[in-house]
């Protein structure tokens, strides 16, 4: 059996350290998003391979008072970015992939809206961590583990991580100089000034074409989440540069076809994997940063093109970091951060790794997401929130490209099949892995159908950290896949 978090308030992440310092926070007084900017710098110091400072950040709340927010932090390929070369080259790897990171916007937009406590005092037990060391997770060890071949040609990160490979009690004390700065002086202490111009430089010396003034103008955005009704639920995903679109189209494509209420037969699987591959092609063919699209996104969403899609079929029945966080008070926040593959670029500047974000440019002109400089590209980061009048769902998972077939079957798990929170995450997922010649997936074992089969359970089908809210009880439930942990007071 598999058991939930349940209080009044409960965060799950994918570190315990993280969750419990989260948990901390809640229980001092502090609300949601408090929590949220403690444990996110928590996961940026202790699993700083899934995400961090050096990254992207995107949130979606439900505020105490009904409202919906979402906030995109995510950067901008550097005003220098050398086009040819970089579709050229077709790097995965290195300077030509590093775009602005945003997670660091992320917080000060969070602080300043909604938080309740000192910024100092919700830093604090991640500066403390940094400066007095910790003791290395794991996930940690093991990622260092399998890519130090693959990253040894990177001088900062051989220096900072090379030496992490085996289980120890490590500091990182110029990481903890650039928590205190960002503590006293918000944005200007991350984005401005000596921290900005020392990263800069070292990114510079390893190829990365960013610049003081590509930091300096760095601002994310406050959107509007695209929403679609669900069999009960209103649902939201984020917009635009992300595919939290595909995440909805998945769902309308499910309802419009009655997969929504039909046994999870080899049947199912195969019409699943036929409407998650339309969405996947829409994705690449329509997404990309919102400024250069030709097409409104309810468009893709609306019935008349859905609909064109399933007559045409033969219907017979890297690495990121999230977390969830609800409050005593009502509010309810799903955090995303991440650096795209593990440890990114594979550079490292004040003790960070930096994102390589831009290898999600398509490599190709003449597209919304060709890359372009000062451009956004589009991302795999994505959350689920969903309500009706009587509770509210988060989802979030690491998981790359999988995500949408990740929220959609853990959501439908719970709506659909009746399945509480636990069960719901915990079951076997199936994963369409190739859009662009044919239906190619993996299942985890249970799953029925003539699919290459994983044992169950697999993180190779993403790791879910989910909250369910209800007549002000919280549950809060970390992935088995992924080793995390939940808690609640």
């Amino acid at each position: 059996m598999w058991f939930p978090a349940i209080g009044k308030s409960a965060v799950a992440s994918r570190i315990h350290i993280a969750s419990r310092i989260g948990l901390e926070i809640l229980r001092d007084g502090g609300n949601a998003f408090d929590a949220a900017i403690a444990t996110s710098a928590v996961l940026s110091l202790v699993i700083p391979h899934t995400g961090g400072l050096g990254g992207d950040a995107f949130i979606i709340a439900r505020l105490s008072n009904g409202e919906v927010k979402a906030y995109n932090g995510s950067g901008k390929s550097p005003k220098d970015f050398p086009v040819d070369e970089f579709i050229e080259s077709r790097p995965r790897r290195g300077g030509l992939t590093v775009s602005v990171p945003g997670l660091v916007d992320t917080w000060i937009y969070v602080y300043e809206e909604y938080s309740s406590m000192d910024l100092g005092r919700i830093l604090q037990p991640a500066i403390s961590l940094a400066e007095n060391g910790f003791y290395t997770p794991l996930q940690l060890v093991n990622a260092v583990y399998k890519l130090r071949d693959e990253l040894s040609n990177f001088r900062s990160w051989m220096r900072t991580y090379g030496r992490l490979d085996m289980p120890g009690y490590h500091r990182f004390r110029r990481f903890a100089k650039v928590l205190r700065r960002i503590s006293r002086r918000g944005w200007d202490g991350f984005y401005s000034g000596g921290v900005a111009e020392s990263i800069v430089q070292q990114l510079n010396e390893e190829g990365a074409p960013i610049s003081e003034e590509d930091f300096e103008g760095h601002r994310g955005v406050e959107v509007d989440p695209l929403k679609i009704d669900y069999n009960g639920f209103t649902v939201y995903e984020l917009p635009p540069n992300t595919q939290g679109l595909t995440t909805l189209e998945i769902l309308k494509l499910m309802d419009l076809s009655g997969l929504d209420n039909v046994e999870r037969d080899e049947k199912w699987w195969e019409s699943y994997f036929k409407i998650a591959l339309k969405a996947y092609i829409d994705r690449d063919t329509y997404l990309g940063d919102p400024d250069y699209m030709d097409v409104n996104p309810y468009t893709l969403l609306s019935e008349p093109h859905l609909k064109n899609y399933i007559s045409s079929l033969r219907l017979e029945g890297g690495d990121t970091t999230f977390f969830v966080v609800g409050d005593s008070y009502g509010n309810i926040v799903g955090f995303i951060q991440s650096l795209f593959h593990p440890f990114g670029s594979g550079l490292v500047a004040e003790e960070i790794p930096f994102q390589n974000r831009l290898i999600g440019f398509r490599l190709e002109k003449g597209y919304p997401n060709s890359p372009a400089p000062q451009k956004r590209p589009l991302h795999t980061l994505s959350i689920l929130l969903a309500e009706n009048v009587r509770e509210y769902i988060l989802v979030g998972c690491a998981g790359g490209d999988l995500r949408p077939q990740i929220h959609t079957q853990v959501f439908s798990n719970i709506v659909d099949r009746g399945m509480g929170l636990a069960e719901a995450v915990s079951a076997p997922r199936g994963m369409l892995l190739e859009w662009s010649s044919g239906v190619k997936a993996v299942v985890e074992k249970g799953i029925p159908g003539g699919y290459r089969e994983i044992p169950y359970p697999s993180n190779y089908v993403g790791v879910v950290q989910a909250l369910r809210s209800r007549d002000g009880v919280v549950e809060a439930y970390a992935d088995p896949r992924g080793g995390g942990v939940a808690l609640s007071i």
